[in-house]
């Protein structure tokens, strides 16, 4: 046995080297090929994770702010595979919930959704591989899950871990802590890019800058920085920053400027340049705005020639498509600058829904860095997006379609490198019209703007749209309507009260379908002026306070004093009231006095902007360039018409800023009331007070300097 076993031997050994010759550096090359090829997995949208490489310190909270009890938010996640050979999926779960304090729920407030391919091949056990991006393969170029948050009635905070196992190279783990944030401010800048463009030797320009808080919490602006050319000043709360050393080291606000979620206000920048040439600057605004941590960038330039970019619409709502069909609708895009347009690529952006594709055939061809297309100056091209729906979209909690949303990038050589567009639509499975809205005076108005609305855009994919609905949500104390009525196509609004109007289009097509979801359109009312004075009331005797005509309701008015105003002590405090004076009150009679300089040209009058004569108001005073002085704000009853009490609310605002409000103060036919002081440049208001701390009203009173109101 040991012979032979011996022989066995010999002979492979003999054989040995012929098996090298033969197979061994082939199976050798192979296996080194095979061996250098792996699969390496990227998580997008890349924010979620601090390393993307490596795949690791994955994070996102789910701002609460941003939806209502009920409603659900939700984060869509894409794995995708950038390596060399098929990622196998191992799992993909939801782990480690856990509810904080005071937190009660019937159900998990997160919720993993997966695509029905891989949650059938996770409940069976079977392998499902993530092809190299770009590659065909049997299981695709991209896993895409979801987490849904629904939004409870409490404000216990929520955790859990979304863990994703595969066989990368890179992270075999992919962890992504989840968790909840009650809401946070939202710094918006508009513009975020100030062009003076041609500015003459010896001439002043200013350009205003809106800062909106599109957030769920109070936005507070702590200090800025302005670098750049001497010729560049800030104009911030009344006081002035002319560009400097000391400005470019940073200035801290001792009072920061507060702006409430849902308002806004404004800053200017002024150039006064002293030579023709190009002059360049930047304002980075610091806030707490937790996005915003390196500052808030405003790019300012002038003299200097440079392009720009606008697009119109400036988003394109798909409403209700029909499954088993699509919609293509046109964006322009116009080269608004004193340079050519130079766009360099045009993709949908990655996390949108798949439903949403680009068009190019309007551009000629594809542009690129090197292939650029161009549009000179003042043309325009266009480019289409298709939306083609493959499944029916979900109804959320309230009853209301799950929209698709995605965003259009536009590349180009302007400030805004990276021109966004949101897109949105719904898959349905019937046909409904969709509601259209355009604003003729755009989404940024002042007070007293009358909106022009127009519906008529809307269309049905059956036939004519047949009824239109109009709704709207308005700020507190505006009691606007539609006019001719809410159910005329294209309406006007008169927009007052400062503050946010959300608007509302519902479209019935001829066999009364209503749209699948109405069309909304924002519009933010930001008073332009230094000071923003409004009084509003109501009288609860008065049924309808949106009707007009002599006697149609109660009649309060406005009045702002300036320190000269005389007459009589008729609140016998010692002094002359200053109420009724010509022409130091401005008020009905005398709505627009000259208080400052001789020059019409420099607006540093007050004036009236609205006298309402029968009921709800609003009346309100603005003056743009203040002088150094302690001015005097009342209100008068001039006459209730036979409707008895009214309670009145007056609101004042610095630089859009509302700095000061007293609500509902009851009066009665023939009281004043002397509200508060306004110091300037400061800015700071101070309630004025009887001696027992209450609201200093005076009944019946009647100037005996100024004729007498009516008999009431």
């Amino acid at each position: 046995m040991r012979n032979n076993t011996m022989r066995k031997l010999g002979k492979l050994l003999l054989a040995f080297p012929l098996l090298l010759l033969a197979g061994c550096p082939d199976d050798v090359g192979e296996k080194k090929d095979q061996a250098e090829k792996f699969p390496v997995i990227e998580v997008t949208p890349a924010e979620l994770c601090g390393d993307p490489t490596g795949v690791t310190g994955c994070r996102y909270d789910f701002d609460q702010g941003l939806a209502l009890v009920g409603e659900s938010i939700p984060l869509n996640v894409y794995v995708r595979n950038t390596g060399e050979r098929n990622l196998l999926i191992k799992g993909v779960s939801l782990e480690s919930y856990a509810v904080g304090e005071g937190g009660q729920e019937e159900s998990p407030a997160m919720t993993l959704e997966l695509p029905e391919p891989f949650a059938a091949a996770q409940a069976s056990g079977e392998p499902y591989f993530v092809a190299p991006s770009g590659k065909e393969a049997g299981g695709g170029d991209v896993l895409a899950v979801r987490v849904l948050f629904r939004r409870p009635a409490d404000e216990a905070a929520r955790t859990a871990d979304l863990v994703i196992r595969t066989d990368a190279s890179n992270n075999p783990v992919v962890k992504i802590g989840l968790g909840t944030v009650l809401g946070y401010p939202r710094l918006q800048l508009a513009p975020d890019w100030v062009d003076f463009a041609e500015v003459g030797m010896g001439e002043i320009k200013e350009q205003k800058v809106s800062i909106l808080n599109t957030g769920a919490a109070d936005l507070a602006v702590t200090g800025f920085s302005l670098t750049g050319s001497p010729f560049y000043t800030l104009v911030l709360q009344g006081a002035e920053y002319p560009c400097s050393g000391q400005t470019a080291e940073g200035v801290g606000l001792d009072d920061p400027l507060v702006i409430p979620p849902g308002n806004a206000t404004f800053l200017k920048i002024r150039f006064k340049p002293e030579n023709d040439q190009p002059a360049t600057g930047k304002l980075i605004l610091y806030s707490n705005d937790p996005d915003k941590g390196e500052g808030a960038e405003i790019k300012i330039s002038g003299n200097e020639s440079v392009p720009c970019i606008a697009v119109n619409p400036g988003k394109l709502g798909f409403g209700g498509t029909l499954l088993g069909s699509s919609k293509l609708m046109a964006l322009e895009v116009q080269a608004c600058g004193e340079a050519p347009l130079l766009i360099t690529d045009v993709r949908i952006e990655a996390g949108s829904s798949a439903d949403f594709t680009v068009d190019l055939a309007p551009l000629g061809a594809a542009p690129t860095a090197q292939a650029p297309v161009e549009v000179p100056i003042g043309s325009s091209v266009f480019i289409n997006v298709k939306y083609e729906p493959d499944e029916a979209n979900p109804l959320g909690q309230d009853g209301t379609l799950i929209l698709d949303v995605g965003t259009l990038v536009i590349s180009n050589n302007s400030f805004d490198k990276e021109k966004r567009v949101d897109l949105s639509g719904a898959g349905v499975d019937i046909i409904c019209p969709t509601a259209v809205i355009k604003v003729q005076e755009g989404e940024e108005v002042i007070p007293q703007t009358v909106l022009h609305l127009f519906g008529d855009e809307s269309y049905a994919g059956n036939g004519a749209i047949n009824k239109w609905e109009w709704d709207v949500e308005q700020p507190v104390g505006s009691v606007s309507t539609f006019v001719p009525s809410k159910s005329f196509p294209n309406p006007t609004f008169e927009a007052n009260v400062a503050g946010v109007y959300t608007f509302y289009l519902t479209v019935y097509d001829q066999t009364n379908t209503p749209s699948c979801f109405p069309a909304t359109y924002e519009v933010v009312v930001i008073p332009d002026e230094a000071l923003h004075i409004e009084l509003l009331w109501n009288t609860p005797e008065d049924a309808d306070e949106t009707d007009t005509g002599p006697e149609a309701g109660s009649d309060l008015d406005l009045h702002f004093l300036h320190p000269w105003a005389a007459g009589p002590d008729l609140d016998g405090d010692g002094a002359p009231d200053g109420w009724f004076d010509i022409p130091f009150d401005c008020f009905w009679f005398n709505p627009h006095p000259n208080w400052g300089s001789y020059d019409p040209a420099v607006n540093d009058d007050p004036g009236l902007d609205r006298d309402d004569t029968d009921g709800g108001g609003p009346e309100n005073i603005n003056l743009d360039i203040p002088e150094n002085q302690v001015y005097r704000v009342g209100v008068h009853y001039w006459c209730d018409h036979g409707y008895g009490p009214a309670y009145a609310t007056v609101r004042v605002y610095v630089y859009a800023v509302l700095v000061f409000e007293v609500v509902d103060v009851m009066m009665v036919n023939k009281d004043m009331w002397s509200v508060c002081t306004v110091e300037w440049p400061s800015g700071k208001v101070t309630m004025t007070t009887d001696d027992a701390g209450g609201y200093k009203i005076t009944p019946d009173y009647n100037n005996p300097f100024f004729f007498s109101g009516p008999d009431c």
